[in-house]
């Protein structure tokens, strides 16, 4: 058997994708793959919990929320992106918050997987901090920050021992209070510099990021071979404004939770953005009731039958 450890980070705003998420790790799990799932649970109300434990009636896999002390976010600078919450700062706790795990898996839960982890989770990493996908602004923020390389945080591979061993979450809250004028994303600026002498590059494909509208040319044309797709920036696949075609993989494996009624609701969202002309003749061709000839015909999809 394969044992893969996973993290996520979320509040009860973004139980729902975090349901989505797990749906998308557990429906493509290889018969071998052990799912062992952390919650870091900055509030996830109890309603929402049970939705995301009746996973277990389809798949097996083991959980355990980690509650976070609300008031732990005051420690944390707010940063310049108003769309990232404070949970996104837990993961730099997760050397204390996991202290039995020497290696994890951490995904955003804007993140939808598409195969196996197994790959993935085997990467050796024993003389780095974490693997990770180079950043879709890569170059902008090197520059920014003055370091050499940078990666995405939404998928990272981390050795937790490593962290342990060279007192790192320490170094995080250091530099944060030295350096909070800096900080634009969040925990994303502060891993980078922290950790920027022990970063091992991953391939593309483990974390395709994807934007409003598309997201860099090289990440959309990565989409068909995307391991994971990542949902970056403030509009989201479940908004009605989000454009790109990738939005689907989200709607998939929504329909595998307890949050699939909320696909109705998203679509009528669009509908209100249609043209009315164009939403009374969409009801039209669906059903009416039409009289030709002192006779009466309903229509159901554009077929028609005589009533009586």
């Amino acid at each position: 058997m394969s044992r893969i450890t996973i993290c996520f980070s979320s509040d009860n705003n973004y139980a729902q994708h975090l349901g989505v998420t797990l749906a998308s790790v557990l429906d493509n799990k290889l018969p071998e793959d052990e799912i062992y799932v952390y919650v870091l649970d900055g509030g996830i109300s109890g309603e929402n919990k049970n939705k995301i434990l009746n996973l277990k009636h389809k798949y097996d896999f083991d959980i355990k929320f980690l509650p976070i002390d609300k008031n732990l976010h005051k420690k944390f600078p707010q940063g310049k992106k108003n769309h990232i919450t404070s949970a996104a700062y837990y993961r730099l706790l997760l050397a204390e918050l996991c202290p039995d795990k020497d290696k994890l898996l951490y995904l955003d839960v804007d993140t939808i997987v598409k195969s196996s982890l197994k790959e993935l989770f085997d990467t050796d990493i024993t003389d780095k901090y974490f693997a990770g996908v180079s950043d879709c602004d890569e170059a902008m923020n090197t520059k920014r920050l003055g370091i050499k390389q940078y990666c995405n945080s939404g998928v990272l591979l981390l050795n937790l021992n490593k962290w342990r061993e060279d007192n790192i979450t320490k170094e995080f809250f250091n530099w944060m209070q030295q350096n909070e004028d800096k900080i634009v994303l969040h925990d994303q600026d502060v891993i980078n510099c922290v950790l920027q002498d022990g970063i091992l590059k991953l391939d593309k494909i483990w974390n395709a990021q994807i934007s409003k509208y598309s997201g860099s040319k090289e990440f959309v044309d990565l989409l068909p071979q995307a391991k994971i797709i990542h949902y970056i920036g403030k509009h989201k696949p479940w908004h009605p404004d989000f454009k790109q075609l990738a939005k689907e993989e989200y709607f998939k494996y929504l329909r595998l939770t307890d949050w699939k009624d909320y696909e109705i609701l998203y679509r009528l969202k669009l509908l209100a953005n249609f043209p009315i002309f164009l939403i009374e003749k969409l009801l039209h061709f669906i059903f009416a009731i039409e009289k030709q000839n002192g006779k009466k015909f309903v229509s159901i999809l554009g077929l028609k039958f005589k009533l009586n």
